[in-house]
């Protein structure tokens, strides 16, 4: 599959023509024309701050930097509101591999807040869509190859085709918004903030429980692992970080968590232990 560039990526989804619902982020943009960025702040800008106005925050490795072939794990629209919605947009691992390629900041370039939620939208249904298609494509390969001995692979026959009807079956989800808190440890003092957390719930697609050859096993009873979407807690320790252009793109944010911003000024800090609405150790 093409890689998305920053010039084609407008283009290749036709962002632009379709809003994505509900996120109402045309007025966290910054300079006219320009890339869309989040509320840049004057000198800096508290976490509590920065996540309760609309924005969209890209998330990384931790010990990543933004570089045009950095892989964006999941973008984190948030609402204004309190709530945040996170589209998975990473690579993801199958027996036969997958047609989905992940979401880098190279792709990003250019790209208002709204044209970012809209294209981490369709990335996490086309990385639905592909693991689904490469487990269906790759089970039709085994039923192809168990049929010329279907008296040998009995049991193989049995599974790949009780497999294939789970594979056909799984249904895309949309990402839901939900509400996120912040946690501040304090140092010895208990004066002075020395880690703050982001953490949500957030469901995350589950390959393992698609059917891709061997995974339901030898007995055709058995069961495929887990469910298609789990829950599991994100948890993102807050680093201050810098400043990194890619392309024409200026990113600033946290370590492991960038957005878009205006200017090689926006600082984004930790909060202090008397912030409002924080839970302190």
């Amino acid at each position: 599959m093409k890689q998305y560039t920053r010039r084609g990526a407008l283009k290749l989804f036709g962002i632009g023509a379709v809003a994505v619902a509900g996120l109402g982020l045309a007025g966290c943009n910054g300079a006219e024309g320009g890339a869309g960025a989040s509320e840049a702040p004057s000198e800096s800008m508290g976490a509590s701050q920065a996540f309760a106005q609309q924005g969209v925050w890209m998330q990384c490795r931790s010990d990543d930097f933004p570089q045009k072939d950095t892989t964006v794990s999941a973008v984190l629209v948030f609402d204004g509101s309190g709530n945040v919605t996170r589209y998975e947009t990473d690579s993801i691992a199958m027996n036969g591999g997958t047609s989905y390629e992940a979401l880098t900041f190279g792709d990003l370039d250019g790209l208002s807040n709204d044209e970012i939620a809209e294209l981490a939208a369709q990335k996490n249904r086309e990385r639905f869509d592909a693991t689904k298609q490469s487990a269906i494509d790759e089970t039709a390969e085994s039923l192809e190859y168990y049929e010329q001995d279907a008296g040998f692979y009995q049991d193989g026959i049995a599974n790949a085709t009780e497999g294939q009807k789970i594979n056909e079956a799984a249904e895309y989800e949309e990402p839901e918004a939900v509400p996120y808190s912040l946690a501040i440890e304090t140092d010895g003092t208990g004066n002075n903030t020395q880690s703050e957390t982001l953490s949500f719930d957030s469901r995350t697609l589950n390959a393992g429980y698609f059917y891709s050859g061997s995974a339901i096993g030898s007995a055709p009873d058995s069961v495929l692992d887990g469910a298609l979407y789990e829950e599991k807690e994100v948890s993102i320790e807050l680093k201050v970080t810098g400043t990194q252009t890619v392309y024409d793109t200026l990113f600033g944010g946290y370590t492991g968590l960038y957005t878009v911003v205006d200017g090689w000024d926006s600082i984004y800090e930790l909060d202090t232990p008397d912030t409002e609405g924080i839970e302190v150790d």
